[in-house]
């Protein structure tokens, strides 16, 4: 005989336990982590479809300590976050099956080293196999687990590791056949082990490379389902190279410091930036003269796909100005630029007048694509040095001004804008500029509020321009 309806205290019937274990599962999987385990305690109905539903476990979702022993212990030590661990531990053991999703951001794991391994090892190939790992931990919370496990996880979709290592011996034996979006933060790894990695990743959509620890060159070659590559690696990085990525669609980074870039077989590109100018030679050959025909080892100029170009450039000279040129050279056909005014000099400054861009060689892009602008300026020091660079990059945008002959939007950013009186005096020295577009409006706005450090795939490429937004791009 069936047993009895599940009774309300009321003493009506529980219609939601009655309804089918899909259903139930859906409700399950929409609730915070600890809120769907305590489901398991309702009935056996919903023990089983809590055991039966794939877990999604988020740290941010857990109390810092399942009892108030382990509280005790924490606060004691000073390290209130540090009980998660065993948050952590208590969910997954509580869960017989498999892993939806597994995202720590408030877990140091500094002392659980063997802890951290062992999960990778059940998330990879144990009973709690997952879709999606994602390991965010602050760098003050420096673990260094090794992650080679989860590099051969058959189930694995989505994984970002954060102050991990991965050994050559574990990226040779990769094979994360149905890995979509790859994210190392702060990661140990040599070069021939991220060359390793990225071959056994076959279906990578998404690479995301934060200062990862070891290379001096990132060479990403045959990555052919990649569509979005970041590069953020400051000084570190003396090669970057890009080889048959035919779906390749946007490249964000922060290059710069004399990185040789070399970019062939992405005809698909059509984002590209931060382009840090103003310290060395950004692109080699990029000052001289040759270089919108040659730039770089296999760089061919002119890039025909990029659409949306960000710069990033200190206005503090003539040589970092004819370095914005010579870039905006090798991509003819751009319609929205980005630049931003960074305040780290190069030696010395020197006013550049108009006289100077009256004498540059026209700019295809500017001239003939370019429809709109924003220029992100941080206005400090008005006398000295900032004072020079204001006024060089006022030239600036009246040389835009003048030989834009599409342009539409112009938007100059600066926390100045809630200042009527600087308004009015940047508005009086721009009415002075000729404008080539009967169109151009220029819009002074505040500085962009960012509200978003990280990004997925799917966040950026729901963007027309990632530039032109909420995600801070440069200070990723």
């Amino acid at each position: 005989m069936a047993p009895p309806p599940p009774v309300r205290n009321s003493g009506g019937e529980d219609l939601i336990s009655n309804l089918p274990f899909e259903l139930r599962s859906a409700i399950i999987s929409r609730l915070a982590t600890a809120e769907a385990a305590r489901t398991a305690v309702l009935s056996t109905r919903w023990r089983d479809t809590w055991r039966g539903t794939p877990l999604r476990l988020d740290d941010l979702e857990l109390p810092a300590a399942p009892g108030p022993s382990i509280a005790r212990v924490a606060a004691a030590a000073g390290a209130p976050w540090a009980a998660r661990a065993d948050a952590v531990d208590v969910a997954l053991a509580s869960h017989p099956g498999p892993v939806e999703r597994f995202r720590l951001s408030r877990t140091t794991l500094r002392a659980r080293v063997s802890t951290a391994e062992a999960w990778f090892r059940d998330l990879a190939a144990g009973d709690h196999r997952a879709r999606e790992v994602s390991l965010l931990c602050p760098p003050e919370w420096c673990h260094g687990a090794l992650a080679d496990p989860l590099l051969a996880s058959p189930t694995l979709e989505i994984l970002a590791l954060g102050e991990c290592r991965i050994s050559d011996a574990g990226a040779a034996a990769a094979s994360a056949s149905l890995l979509t979006e790859l994210t190392l933060s702060s990661t140990h790894i040599s070069e021939a082990a991220l060359q390793s990695l990225l071959f056994g990743c076959p279906a990578l959509r998404s690479l995301i490379l934060r200062h990862i620890q070891g290379p001096s060159r990132i060479h990403i070659s045959s990555c052919r389902s990649l569509v979005l590559l970041g590069v953020w690696q400051y000084k570190l990085l003396e090669e970057l190279t890009v080889e048959d990525a035919p779906c390749l669609e946007r490249l964000l980074g922060d290059t710069h410091l004399g990185t040789a870039v070399t970019i062939v077989g992405a005809p698909k590109l059509t984002v590209l930036g931060y382009l840090v100018a103003g310290y060395r030679d950004f692109w080699h050959g990029i000052d001289k003269p040759a270089a919108q025909k040659k730039v770089a080892k296999g760089l061919r100029a002119p890039f025909n796909s990029v659409k949306i170009l960000a710069i990033s450039v200190t206005f503090s000279g003539k040589k970092n100005v004819e370095s914005v040129m010579n870039l905006l050279k090798c991509f003819p056909f751009v319609e929205a630029l980005h630049i931003q005014g960074n305040k780290r000099w190069e030696g010395g400054i020197q006013t550049i007048d108009s006289d100077y861009y009256q004498k540059l060689d026209p700019v295809g892009c500017i001239v003939n694509h370019l429809k709109s602008v924003r220029l992100e300026i941080e206005v400090e020091n008005r006398r000295g040095k900032g004072k020079v660079e204001n006024q060089n990059m006022s030239e600036f945008v009246c040389f835009l001004l003048a030989n834009a002959q599409v342009l539409q939007t112009m938007k100059i950013q600066s926390a100045m804008s809630n200042n009527p009186a600087w308004i009015t005096e940047q508005q009086n020295l721009l009415s002075q500029c000729h404008r080539a577009s009967a169109e151009a409006k220029v819009v002074f706005e505040g500085l962009k509020i960012v509200r978003h450090k990280g990004f997925s795939i799917e966040a950026v490429n729901a963007l027309a321009d990632p530039f032109d937004s909420d995600i801070d791009i440069m200070g990723y």
